[in-house]
């Protein structure tokens, strides 16, 4: 018996050592069909690491969303592969390896599995972008959108905090012109106050994408305070005399507009009724021609009132002027009557109108009608015979006559027979 374990372990080894390696070729065979190698792809976020290389140079550095994920492939077995997911793999960019093509390597770890997963391929790449940063503080200015319930408008806005900073790209921060805390006022009639997000814009009025800027503020509070709101007529006092030279008379005032819409407080609202400029305010030359200015509405009002539309505080004044002048009528002799004629004299007009000379101002003399002028003639004391009498005209206010005759002849009244 000892005999036969001992040629057991001493004969045939070459042949115990094939068995051997057989066994173990089978066994790596049946598990690789049981448990194979297999392959897939998974998505994971990136993180930037060590940003402050960046920034402690006075640059920035910039990537688009869409860029801060990367797909890549793995291998493991069957059994490690199928308990994977995307959660399980972390990515990593290290800006301390930035190159000069803005390429930053990405570096991929499964944490679940970091011995049994390998990942596979080329080495992934994030790109960015990498510039001069800028810091600037801008002043918000309130304004609003919409319009206000009828009868009001808006009196003032406040925002706080007024100051914001704003962090970047220095091509983008240069773009800033001013920014804007907008309230909406559409149909409001009351005081508001509400948080709004401040607007960017550049010089031509565009509203600037912050998202890539780093703001210190995110919202401001903006208070509405309203005022009421109401339209006045715009009136020019009448001139005085020693307001125009001799000679000259106002015919016509226009102003335009003629009314204005104003603002402020009801009770302050209640002392104005219109506005009122003083002739003397429009610098009126010694002209005869007519005449016309510019004149600031904003000027004439009260201290707490002002107006609704700052950008429409001009009005055009219009002085039409009117000099004395000569104007000649022909007065048909029809339209005048005799006076004091003796009661057996006939009197008769040798011509059939008269001319006469009026002065005044112009458009009085352009509102007379020729045919309707009327007048008379006084005979008292004159016989029979041709003779020259003055013409008096019948005239309105402000118009005089020149002196002016006319041919007449009396004759005594024919008288029947036998008296």
């Amino acid at each position: 018996m000892k005999q036969k374990i001992n040629d057991f372990l001493t004969k045939n080894w070459g042949l115990k050592i094939l068995a051997i390696v057989l066994s173990i070729i089978l066994w790596i065979a049946i598990v690789n069909v049981d448990d194979p190698n297999e392959k897939r792809n998974f998505t994971a976020k990136i993180s930037l690491e060590n940003q402050e290389v960046v920034s402690e140079q006075g640059k920035y550095i910039s990537v688009a969303d869409s860029n801060m994920s990367v797909t890549f492939r793995v291998s493991a077995k069957r059994t490690i592969m199928d308990r994977l997911s995307n959660s399980d793999f972390v990515a990593t960019a290290d800006l301390n390896y930035l190159d000069d093509k803005g390429r930053v390597p990405i570096q991929i770890t499964c944490v679940t599995y970091p011995r049994a997963v390998n990942v596979i391929g080329a080495t992934h790449y994030l790109q960015v972008e990498v510039g001069e940063k800028q810091s600037k503080k801008f002043v918000i200015t309130g304004s609003y959108d919409g319009n206000p319930a009828e009868g009001y408008a808006v009196k003032n806005i406040d925002v706080s905090p007024n100051v914001i900073t704003a962090e970047g790209p220095a091509s983008i921060v240069k773009k800033i012109d001013h920014v804007e805390a907008v309230a909406d006022v559409d149909g409001i009639s009351t005081n508001v106050s509400e948080n709004v997000v401040p607007t960017f814009f550049d010089s031509d009025g565009k509203e600037i994408n912050t998202t890539r800027l780093t703001l210190s503020i995110s919202t401001v509070k903006i208070n509405v305070t309203m005022d009421s709101v109401k339209s006045v007529p715009i009136e020019v006092t009448t001139p005085a005399n020693k307001d125009l030279p001799s000679g000259l008379s106002v015919n016509d005032i226009r102003v335009s507009p003629d009314h204005i819409d104003i603002q402020g407080s009801p009770d302050d609202m209640n002392t104005i009724s219109r506005i009122t400029i003083p002739f003397s305010d429009l610098g009126f030359a010694d002209s005869d021609q007519n005449f016309e200015t510019t004149v600031d509405i904003s000027s004439y009002l009260p201290k707490k009132i002002k107006l609704v539309d700052s950008t429409k505080g001009k009005a055009t004044v219009t002085v039409d002027i009117d000099s004395i002048a000569d104007k000649t009528f022909n007065v048909s002799t029809g339209n005048l009557k005799i006076r004091n004629i003796s009661d057996d004299l006939d009197a008769t007009f040798d011509t059939e109108a008269v001319s006469v000379v009026l002065s005044g101002y112009e458009n009085k003399l352009d509102s007379i009608s020729e045919s309707e002028l009327t007048g008379s003639v006084d005979v008292s004391g004159l016989s029979e015979g041709t003779h020259k009498v003055k013409v008096t005209i019948d005239l309105p206010d402000g118009v005089k006559q020149q002196n002016a005759a006319v041919s007449i002849t009396l004759e005594k009244k024919e008288t029947e027979e036998g008296e």
